[in-house]
């Protein structure tokens, strides 16, 4: 049987290389970037349908 992982939970963290830190920022800065461009051309159907409901009762 492995080790138990749950004993490394307080342990401190290890240093990673600058390069490695600031590729990772970056590509997270690119899919949050991704995610904003989908999210503006795409609909949010739970506010068509409001939408659309309160429009019909108008």
């Amino acid at each position: 049987m492995s080790d138990n992982p749950f004993k490394y939970i307080n342990t401190p963290l290890k240093e990673v290389p600058q390069e490695l830190k600031s590729k990772v920022m970056k590509d997270i800065a690119i899919a949050k970037l991704l995610m904003e461009l989908a999210s503006l051309f795409s609909l949010n159907a739970g506010s068509v349908i409001e939408r659309t409901i309160k429009e019909r009762k108008k």
